[in-house]
């Protein structure tokens, strides 16, 4: 299996479960963050920055190298870039305070460098019932 396919599987197991929250799935994003390399180290809940508390510091090396904010599958990510829901003013504080970020629903990964989203991948979605649906070729992607 490849790592997607064992993040995805996982994903999977908790929301069949029912009570799934955000926090469920971040030893999951964990896992698929680390296997980008041995040398790679995903920090769940570092340390309070200026900007705020993404939940993943990221580090190659011991270097950091970005961060990666999380909301719970199926929010709308849309709504936050535009600033409206309850995490529009994290996303603004975020954009404009990490050079290097990643905003995720654990089902997309949207990349943002220096203030611009540069890529968005879609690596499944949800049917009408609620199940998971991995996109054949394990991502969809788009260039923004």
């Amino acid at each position: 299996m490849t790592p997607v396919t064992e993040y995805l599987a996982e994903i999977r197991k908790h929301l069949a479960q029912g009570d799934s929250t955000e926090q469920t799935h971040r030893g999951a994003l964990e896992r698929l963050l680390e296997s980008a390399g041995k040398d790679v180290d995903a920090v769940n809940e570092p340390k309070r920055i200026d900007c705020g508390a993404p939940d993943f510091n990221v580090k190659r090396s011991k270097v950091p190298i970005g961060h990666v904010e999380t909301k719970d599958v199926g929010t709308n990510l849309d709504e936050m870039e535009r600033g409206r829901s309850p995490n529009g003013e994290q996303f603004k504080r975020y954009r404009d305070g990490l050079p290097n970020w990643i905003l995720t629903d654990y089902l997309e990964f949207r990349w943002y460098v220096n203030s611009e989203k540069r890529m968005s991948v879609r690596v499944a979605g949800l049917s009408p019932d609620g199940k998971l649906k991995q996109y054949p070729g394990k991502t969809k992607s788009s260039l923004i």
